[in-house]
């Protein structure tokens, strides 16, 4: 099992004073987004992504949705392309 942190203190960590903290958790919990009170480290990276999605680029609960889902489709695509290029090398030798 992967260590977790109470989702509070993610978001103080990531300077974020009580009201905001109340404000941002309650949009995007009411998109369906973060719903425990606690995160893994993965989940943590992907708050931290919305946090700086909602107050640097203006985006709404509902576009840090599609946004983060893009984002591990990407990840995983990478992770795959990664993945074929080491055999592509490995059959070469």
């Amino acid at each position: 099992m992967s260590p977790t942190a109470r989702i509070e203190e993610v978001l103080h960590h990531l300077g974020l004073d009580d009201r905001e903290l109340l404000e941002l958790l309650d949009h995007l919990r009411a998109e369906g987004l973060f719903p425990e009170d606690e995160v893994t480290s993965d989940e943590a990276e992907e708050l931290r992504v919305a946090i700086v999605l909602m107050q640097d680029m203006g985006v709404n609960a509902a576009g840090v949705d599609v946004a983060l889902h893009l984002r591990n489709r990407l990840l995983a695509l990478q992770s795959r392309a990664e993945e074929a290029l080491r055999m592509l090398l490995r059959e070469r030798r």
